[in-house]
């Protein structure tokens, strides 16, 4: 069987509460996720606990999941929207303690958040922008969309190490801007 045909054959299997083909998509796809999760979150975060509740949100859905359609975009969709309730609920808790701290600023600096988010959103559509194409499409599809190396590579007809190399040289790309972006804050 190909890879794809197992894979929808286990996410069928799962869909139907076999817990066999659970555990099997769990120990593909445990380490991805935690290295996803890692990253996307501060240094002192638990990564493992988010890894863990991303697959009982698989487990809980697991009547709602398409086999026909591609697991690994789901899933990293899934830890991603972990990821963004997680940094969204740090976020309102230090608001909260500082509106609780300050409360005469917590209008204007509700507002000042708004145009920082815009700002850092339109910064990074045009960061984005200035990427050469084909590594943009590999940005996107790994970055945006939760593809594997391998599904991108298989998509676009490279080789998994052209993956790996456009999306380092994208992130090191993203880094140097953001430094630039830092410098223009000092002045």
């Amino acid at each position: 069987m190909q890879n794809g045909t197992d894979e929808q054959t286990l996410v069928r299997k799962l869909s139907q509460g076999d817990q066999t083909a659970f555990e099997l998509l769990f120990y593909r796809y445990r380490g991805k996720v935690y290295n996803f999760v890692r990253a996307s979150l501060p240094r002192h975060s638990d990564p493992e606990e988010v890894v863990h509740e991303v697959f009982l949100r698989i487990w809980t859905g697991r009547g709602n999941l398409d086999p026909g359609l591609p697991f690994g975009p789901y899933l990293f969709r899934t830890a991603r929207n972990l990821v963004i309730d997680r940094l969204r609920g740090r976020v309102n808790r230090m608001v909260s303690l500082s509106d609780e701290l300050f409360p005469d600023t917590a209008d204007s600096d509700a507002a000042a958040r708004d145009v920082e988010e815009r700002q850092l959103g339109e910064w990074f559509d045009r960061t984005l922008e200035q990427l050469p194409e084909h590594r943009r499409q590999i940005f996107v599809l790994s970055r945006l969309e939760g593809l594997s190396y391998r599904e991108i590579a298989a998509r676009l007809g490279v080789t998994e190490n052209t993956v790996d190399t456009q999306i380092r040289r994208a992130l090191l790309f993203f880094r140097e801007e953001l430094k630039k972006l830092r410098l223009l804050f000092l002045f």
